[in-house]
């Protein structure tokens, strides 16, 4: 089975948009970010980059503050990623918290539970 080039960049997108939130962001709030996945659109324009917060407790109102940071910083990301990437077009990329993880331990616990 081929994969999709859409499905290859989401791939180099994580790992680059990862080590720019963690090496060239020097924003404190930011420090606990995780990018979960990238989902890229097929025509390569737009990049859902998917995070979550590590920490013991993950509050939605912390996360929808971490969310508005990262929308602020996207074009400073993009443009990070135009220098690093050799793609003919940078995608524009939207931020969303990623739920599976906090769904996924409310049904182990539920499990435990049983």
């Amino acid at each position: 089975m081929q994969t999709k080039r859409s499905d290859k960049v989401g791939d180099l997108l994580k790992k680059e948009i990862s080590l720019i939130i963690s090496s060239e962001i020097k924003d404190p709030r930011l420090q606990n970010i995780n990018i979960t996945a990238v989902k890229v659109s097929d025509d390569i324009g737009i990049a859902t980059v998917f995070y979550t917060i590590i920490g013991e407790s993950i509050q939605k109102t912390q996360s929808n503050i971490d969310s508005k940071i990262l929308e602020k910083l996207s074009g400073m990301i993009r443009s990070n990623l135009s220098k690093k990437i050799k793609i003919r077009r940078i995608p524009k990329i939207k931020f969303r918290f990623d739920e599976s993880i906090e769904y996924s331990e409310n049904i182990e616990k539920l499990l435990k539970n049983l």
